[in-house]
Formats: structure tokens, sequence, C-alpha cells
């Protein structure tokens, strides 16, 4: 090969791949072995290493050599093991196994090469030949495993440490080509010069190479992912991660805006930690931080567990906010922290970073933002949050002089637009082919076929296959002699169609079915949970989780006989607690099946080979956006996944299949700010933009803001006045807008001109400290006026005593369109005209009353069962109530005390902050706050308190270390026999595990 590396050599590899691995068997023959070795190599060559390894994941390796078998037949079979081992690298043990093969060769050769070649008679000299290809070959993969090992070879004269391994690798593949030529042997050396090569791609895959001389922090990042204490010890790099990485320069990137858009699976995180450790090693002296904007709390944790995993050991401390947007004492007290325990890296969601950032607390705490990693960032493009991440992103740019920008995203086609927006003069996009998967997927229609005397089976009618690698051109059936015992009429229908499906294909790995609403989740769970037996010998984490939600609900709720069988459920109607405790199952693989709604589609990693769909639409009939649902194909088919990837839509009839067809041909498009659609609509509707008349609607309400906190820091009328358009260049909408419709972008900045004028002379701090629009403030401060409301309110527990105040501040929120939104299904549920409803429920829930005794008492209604009001309750207080009620006191804590909180001692204004956080997180003091910021149950929390505690007050950061060094018995001692099941769930909340 002239040029290994090229496209076209590439493209090449990768069509001779494809062909040769549907040729492949797994016989022990030797011609068998070496054709298995060559397709493999070439999916080396061609960038497919996941599916190369794919063909190696079952082999037995190394090959039991007959006893009586030869010196020839023993050095090939050892080469072949080697090298597959080489190239499969299942952790380890299959380097260890290498190595062993090697050794016993070693052995081997005193006992058995002079009887070789005295065999071969007088002309052996093709033979010895032959026998020297081997050695070096072998010699070859040996040293290229200890590259992969430490990162360097050890010199066999002096025993130094070296750095050359390509070199000495390619010294070593010369001579061997040179005994092959001499052999006589043209498959010999045919077999050497595809090696050769391989070698070279497995060197530049490698961590250690991409890696190499960027700092210290880097290597020791390296260093742990392939230490043999790692889960899964990390070797190479995947094609987009080095092609980011190396290729593009990332790893060493001094760009401030860079755009990767991965096809997801691709490995984008490991790239995200990368950026993340240059960026901190490069303001270390200044106390630089980074953020990691994340787009919902599900995947909030899930980052966090796993920066802590990877970061955490090499000193870098990760924490996270909660999605709550106020900030209690002990948040406070870790955001502004300054001695050696403070954040490197703060995991949150876009809103509760911009109410941060509004607020001040960067400015306070001296410490300057130095990267900014957004994940899912083509959220930019959602029409209800999308501008919020926008002008998040866009404050930023503008504020914070020394933060550079790392977006992340499945797959968007103008990544270069997109990052020209952050900055037009140090910005790169990095992008691979929409194509590139880890592993081979199918997306299907699953279809009924019916059968004789009720009976009926499920086809799968093939309609998109990645890279065209799969050629299936007719219906397969995928079995089944009336699965889950459905009847054939009734697995007509969809839920049911998918249910069948879905239990069907359980048997081929993992397996997750996405339903339309949380009621359709629990029917389709049950039924696919109807057809499993119980886990056998369940793992220490399952039983934990099981005993936990027994504790939590009662043995009878059905989620503990699901878990039992190895069946989850995540959706709205569940505590986050336990969504949080699923997710990690399934990451775990101690699930083997998740029903869920779409809270499941963004972005979580659950390694798992099926995706069925009952629905494609969300709960109000809603098509899913295109990103949403090719970021859900992607779950099936991931790295760990050894086998096709099924996403198989339920298609109840023709009619369904039509629609189903036309949805999956939706190709994703540009990553577009809302902020056009927002202007059309707008003029469309009122024929000019008055912002005042459209702060009501959420999305402009966001707007306005960022218009007020920009005006608030220029502080000067005529200043902000003459900036207006740079201020609107700042945001990605308003450069297309000005393209599409240079009438609008005019109207636009008339618009915000007069806006400008309107908000003049107002205390604009209150829109930065609340989250609401100036309209809003001004609304609400009226509100609180009539009602009589002021900075009394909060000398008296809300949550004790007279349910008046409480009820009085809800009412006053109910009245915030900011806040209204969310709390009015509520509201038109109860058909309450008051505050009243939401304030008995706050005030029990912060009381101590459990999730059971709440749904009984407040959203169970006749011919209810106990699982449709757990699963009302649980919509309604974690969706909407507790997060929505927390945000509009500390926002009515903003406008009724003001400036006077300053004057206020430490200690009171550490209580006034809780004051929010204990509706959030239903407890009822700071000490019981701090368990649940360190992932305590709720439940536990009171118990583990005073036991961590003992009955005095410390910082948070105590209090982690102390809850650290708590034993299982403890947990034991305070909560009684569930206190280990406790523990153990502890310990994935928190991220420990």
């Amino acid at each position: 090969m002239e040029d290994p590396k090229s496209d076209e050599t590439r493209k090449l590899c990768g069509q001779a791949f494809s062909i040769a691995r549907a040729q492949v068997d797994d016989g022990p023959s030797e011609e068998s072995r070496l054709f298995l070795l060559r397709t493999a190599c070439l999916g080396w060559l061609s960038d497919e290493t996941p599916l190369a390894a794919r063909l190696l994941s079952e082999m037995d390796l190394p090959r039991q050599v007959p006893s009586g078998a030869g010196w020839e037949e023993r050095i090939v079979n050892g080469v072949i093991d080697v090298w597959l081992l080489l190239l499969r690298k299942r952790g380890w043990e299959d380097l260890d196994a290498l190595s062993s093969v090697i050794s016993s060769l070693r052995r081997d050769q005193e006992q058995f090469e002079g009887a070789f070649l005295a065999a071969e008679g007088q002309d052996s000299r093709p033979a010895a030949w032959e026998l020297v290809c081997y050695y070096h070959t072998i010699r070859a993969g040996e040293l290229v495993a200890e590259f992969l090992e430490t990162g360097s070879v050890l010199t066999e004269v002096r025993g130094e440490r070296r750095f050359d391994v390509r070199e000495r690798v390619e010294t070593h593949f010369d001579r061997a080509l040179d005994a092959a030529i001499n052999s006589g042997n043209v498959d010999l050396e045919e077999l050497i010069r595809l090696l050769t090569v391989t070698a070279g791609q497995i060197i530049d895959n490698s961590l250690w190479t991409v890696s190499r001389a960027v700092s210290p922090e880097v290597t020791a990042f390296v260093d742990s992912l392939i230490s043999r204490g790692a889960t899964k010890p990390l070797f190479e790099a995947l094609p987009p991660q080095r092609a980011a990485l190396a290729e593009q320069g990332l790893i060493r990137s001094a760009f401030r805006s860079v755009v990767v858009s991965l096809p997801t699976s691709a490995g984008k995180t490991l790239i995200a930690q990368f950026r993340i450790l240059q960026a901190l090693s490069t303001y270390r002296q200044q106390g630089g931080w980074v953020a990691y904007v994340a787009p919902n709390r599900a995947l909030v944790n899930q980052i966090t567990r796993r920066l802590r995993r990877d970061l955490g050991p090499l000193g870098i401390n990760i924490e996270r906010v909660s999605p709550a947007l106020e900030v209690d004492g002990l948040e406070g007290e870790m955001l502004n922290n300054r001695d050696e325990s403070q954040f490197d890296v703060l995991v949150s969601t876009p809103e509760k970073l911009d109410l941060l950032l509004r607020s001040g607390w960067q400015e306070n705490i001296g410490r300057p933002l130095c990267l900014a990693v957004v994940d899912e960032a083509h959220n930019i493009s959602d029409p209800s949050r999308g501008i919020k991440l926008e002008l998040l992103l866009a404050g930023i740019n503008r504020e914070a002089r020394d933060a550079a920008f790392l977006l992340l995203t499945p797959f968007i086609n103008n990544g270069d637009t997109v990052a020209k927006w952050l900055d037009s003069t140090s910005q790169q996009s990095i992008k691979m082919s929409l194509d590139w998967t880890p592993n081979d997927r199918m997306i299907a229609l699953a279809q009924h076929q019916a059968g004789s005397r009720g009976n009926y089976s499920v086809s799968l009618e093939p309609l998109v296959t990645s890279k065209n690698t799969l050629s299936v051109n007719s219906t397969l059936p995928i079995g089944g002699n009336r699965p889950l015992g459905f009847t054939s009429s009734a697995a007509k229908s969809q839920g049911k169609l998918a249910a069948a499906t879905a239990s069907i294909l359980a048997a081929r790995g993992q397996t997750i079915t996405l339903a339309q609403r949380p009621d359709y989740a629990w029917t389709i769970a049950q039924q696919i949970g109807s057809g499993r037996d119980e886990v056998e010998n369940m793992g220490l984490t399952l039983r934990s989780v099981v005993a936990v939600v027994a504790e939590e609900f009662g043995d009878d709720f059905p989620l503990v006989q699901l878990l039992r069988r190895g069946v989850g459920v995540h959706h709205r109607g569940l505590p986050d607690d336990i969504r949080t405790l699923t997710e990690y199952l399934m990451e775990t693989g101690d699930l083997g099946h998740l029903v869920s709604t779409t809270t499941i589609a963004q972005g979580v990693n659950f390694p798992v080979a099926n995706v069925v769909l009952a629905s494609h639409q969300f709960p109000y009939g809603q098509d899913m956006p295109a990103p949403d649902f090719w970021n859900l194909a992607g779950r099936a088919g991931r790295i760990e996944q050894g086998q096709v990837g099924i996403v198989a839509l339920a298609s109840a009839d023709e009619e369904k299949s039509r629609k189903l067809r036309s949805f999956v041909d939706r190709k994703v498009a540009d990553l577009n700010s809302t902020l056009i659609e927002m202007v059309r609509e707008a003029i469309s509707q009122y024929g000019a933009l008055d912002l005042h008349q459209l702060s009501y609607q959420p999305t402009w309400s966001s707007f306005v803001q960022f218009l007020a906190h920009t005006y608030r820091q220029i502080g000067n009328h005529s200043e902000f006045a003459s900036e207006v358009e740079q201020i609107l260049r700042g945001t990605l909408g308003f450069q297309d807008l000005r393209a599409q419709s240079p009438s609008w972008a005019a109207e636009l900045t008339r618009g915000v001109r007069d806006y400008a004028e309107r908000i003049t002379g107002k205390p604009l701090g209150l829109v930065d400290s609340t989250g609401f629009s100036w309209e809003s403030v001004s609304s609400a401060l009226a509100r609180l006026s009539h009602a009589r409301i002021d900075a009394e309110v909060w000398e008296e527990s809300l949550y004790t005593g007279s349910p008046r105040p409480l009820s009085d501040l809800v009412g006053v929120m109910l009245e915030v369109p900011e806040l209204r939104e969310n709390l009015l299904p509520t509201i038109t549920d109860h058909e309450a005209r008051s505050g009243d409803f939401i304030a008995r429920v706050i005030r029990d829930w912060v009381n101590g009353a459990t999730i059971p005794t709440l749904a009984s008492t407040y959203f169970k209604r006749d011919g209810d069962s106990d699982l449709v009001a757990v699963t009302k309750c649980c919509q309604r207080l974690f969706g909407q109530m507790a997060p929505t009620v927390a945000w509009g006191l500390s926002a009515l804590q903003s406008m009724t005390i003001g400036n006077r909180f300053e004057d206020l001692g430490e200690t009171r204004q550490r209580e006034l902050r809780n004051v929010p956080s204990y509706a959030f997180y239903g407890v009822a003091n700071e000490q019981e706050i701090s368990m649940r910021l360190l992932g305590v149950p709720r439940s536990a929390a009171p118990r583990m308190a005073a036991t961590v505690f003992g009955g005095r007050d410390v910082t948070l950061s105590e209090a982690r270390s102390r809850l650290s060094a708590t034993s299982e018995n403890s947990w034991q001692s305070a909560l009684g026999p569930s206190g280990s099941a406790y523990y153990q769930v502890w310990k994935i909340l928190d991220g420990v595990n």
C-alpha cells in the first residue's frame, strides 16, 4: 500500500472488509484462522475497529494446540493467536494471554525447532526463512503489546525505556518481509505486508500516541484509563476519537470555539475529558474552572458519575448543582469554596448555570471560567429551551474573557457556522460521517403476522441499514408463536405489538422500549415482565435497589416485581432517585429490559442491543424531532454490543407503516437558532415586535431577560442603545436573520431599542436574581404589595404553623408567567383557584410524608389504582411543584428582602437560602439538605444526618468526608435491616461507584 492512511485506501479496505467478513467462519483450521486475521486487519485499516473486534469477541483464544503438533503448526498458530489477541484486546486478560503464548513458544522452540528443520532435509532453507519471518512477526506483536500497556518499549541490551516503538516494530517487519520473500511463500509475504500497516494503525490508535507530550495531567489520565484497575481498560481510541484528538489536533488545540459533531457512540465524552484536562492545566495558577452543561438531570447525574470515576483519581474535583433555580446555603458554600476541595468542574443544566452567572457569582469567586462544555448542543434548536442555551453561551462569550467553548453534538451539518458564531477567528469544526457506527445497525418496522387459530408471529421489514453493510431485501421473521400469550387480534395494538417484539428481541441483549406516556409504559413493562422469570443469582446492586424500592413503596409496588425479573421502568411518574438508579442498572447490565417514555432519549449512555418504539410521538401527538430519533437510534448497536443493533418501530397496520416510513426518511437538518422562528411567528401574528407584550411567552421571556442583564452590565442607556446591533450579533440567530430577512432583523433591532427605553431606571438586578422578565417582576411586586406580603413572611416557618403564608406565596406564583405554566396543570387537575392545594402538598412533603402517602392523600381519585396515583403524584411533584415552588420562593425572597439580605448575619442568610431547598428536596433542615446533596435517599436523610453530624454543624466538604468514611455497619445501625441496601444505593447516587 502506497499510503495506507489515504481516504481512497480506507475506502477500498472498507469494501474488502465488508465482503470478507460475510465469509468468515469460526472453524479451528489454520486456513479459517488466517482468513479471519486478514479480515480483522482490513477492519482496522478501514477504521471499522469495533466491527472487526466483534468478529473476534466470542472466539476461544488462544487456540489449544494438539499435543502431537509439530513446530510449524505450533509457530503458525502462535503467530495467529498473538495478532488476534492483539487486535481484540478484551481487557488485560488478552494481553496477558498474548504474553503467555509467546513464553510457551520460546519454551517449545528448544524442543521442536531442531527436529522440524532436520525433517525438512537438505533443502531446509525455505522452511528456515519462514521460521525467521514468524519469529520477527511475533516479536513485532510483542513490542506493540508492550507499547499499548506502558506507552514505551524496553531496550534489549540496557533495559531502558524508549518511545520509538514504530521504528522498532518496522525493523522487525522489514526483516520478516525479507525472510518471507527469501522463503518464496507469496501468501506469507502478503500477510506480512498486511500486518505491517495494521501494526502502524494500532500504534496510531493507541491512547499513548494520541496523547503524547501534551501535559503530565493527560499522561496520568491515560495511565489510569489503561491501568489494570480500570473496569474496562481502554488501549485504543475509536477512529472518531483519534481523528478529533490527534489528526485534527483537538488535544493540543488552542482554538477557542470548537464544535465536535460525531455520531452517537463515537466517544465524545472522552474527547471532552482530554479538553478539560488541557484547560485546567493552562489555568491552574489562576484557579480556572470548567462548566459542563447537560440538558437534563439524568444526563447531569450520568456525566458527574463518569467524570468522578475517570478524573477524580487525578485530584480533579467534580461537583454538580441541583436543577433547582435557587441556591441553598450548602450549595452556596460549595460554589464559593476556595480551599483545596474547591470544584474544578461544575456540571449543570443550562438554566441553573444561567441563573448562577447572571447573579454575579462568577465575579464573587474571582476564578476564571476557562472552558464551557455543552453536551447535546443540538438542543440550541429546541423550540422551547433552545433560546436559553443560545443566550447562555452568548452571555459567556461576551462576559467571560478566558472562556473557551467545546460543543458536543451527535450530528449537524453546519458545525463550522456554529463554531464561527462563538469566535470567528479561533474556531474549529470537527465532524465524521453520520454513517459511522461502532456496530451494524438496522432500522425496521415490526409487523404483526397472523397465523391460524388465533396464533401470530412478528416480522421485521428493514428500512435502513448502517453503511449498506447489511443487505436485507425481504421481511425477516423473528420468531414467536403467540409471544407473551396475546391473541392475534389483541397483538395488533401498538402497545402489545411493541411488547411482543421487545420480548422476542430481548434474547439478543439489553432492550429499551419507548412508550408515549407513563401509563402506557407501565402496561408494556408489566406485559414484558409477565413473560420473564426472576433473575437468578441477583447481584448485590440489583438486590439493593429492589430492597430500597420495596422499602419506599411497599413490596406490592409493581416496580419491585419488575426489577426482580430484570425489567426497569423510567419516566417522570417516578422519583428522580429511582430513575437514576434505573439508569445505573442499565449501564451495569443488571437489567435486561427498560421501558421508558422519551425521558431516556437524550444522550443517556446505555449499551443496548435493541430499541423498540411503541410510538414515534411525544405525549401530545407531536412527532419526535429527527435529531432526537437518530440520537435514540444510536443507542442500539453501541460499542459494547457484540451483534447487530436493531431499532424496531411497532407498526400495527399499513397506514401506520406508511407514516413510519416517512418518519424514518426525515433527514437531520442544520443547527439553527430558534430566534428566527420566534421573530417569524411574532411578526406573523402581531405585525411588529413589541417585546414588552411578548415577554409573557417563555421563549421571549428568556430573550428580554438576556437584554435586561446586558443592559445592567453596560450600565448606560446611550451606550446600550448604540451597541444594540453588536449585542444581537452575539447571538447565533441574528446573523441568519439578517441574511434571510433584513426587514425582520431591522424590526428586531428597533424592538430591542424600544424595550431598552422601557426598562431604563428599573431595578434590573431583580431580573437576574429571579429568572423572570422585568414585566413579571413588576407584576409580582404589585401582587405582593396588594396581598401585604413583605419580608416579615420569612420570619416564621412556612412549613409548620399556619398554612396561610405559604398558600399566599403560591398564589402570587400562579400569576407569574414563568411559574404559572408549570403549576397550572396541578391547579387544573384539582379545580383549585388558589395556592392552597399546592401549599398543602409541599408542606406535607417537607415534613416527611412518603410518596405513597402523598399519592393517596392528594392524587388518588375514585377508581384510581395506587399505581395511577403514585405516577400522577411523582409527575406533578418532581416535574412541576417541587422545582417550581422552590424557584418561586427564592425569587419572592429577592423581591421582598432585596438589598437588605446582605446586611443580615451569615447564619440568617443561610437559613433564608435553605427555605426554597426544603421544598425542592422534601426535607426539614440544613443537615438533611446536605445528605440529599450528597446522594442519600430522602427517606434515609434524617437518620443519616444524625449519624454524620452527631448534633453539630459541619461544612458540606466535611459532611462528604464523614459520609464517605461511614461504614456499612453504621448505615445498618442508623436505618435497621435495610441499611445495607441504602448504603449501596447511596454509593450509586453520589457517584462513588
